[in-house]
């Protein structure tokens, strides 16, 4: 029995596209990291009322 495997269309076949791909992932963990600890900082600004 033997399957038949074909890259799928969806997926990046070339380099930039790939390194575009990678930087589109990494920038959105940095994004959100900066978000995640931003946001308690924030919150303790407006509890303490400065």
């Amino acid at each position: 029995m033997t399957t038949d495997v074909r890259s799928a269309t969806r997926f990046a076949n070339s380099k930039w596209a790939e390194r575009k791909q990678d930087f589109l992932i990494v920038s959105s963990f940095g994004l959100w990291a900066v978000l995640l600890g931003f946001s308690p900082v924030l919150a303790i600004n407006f509890l303490m009322g400065s």
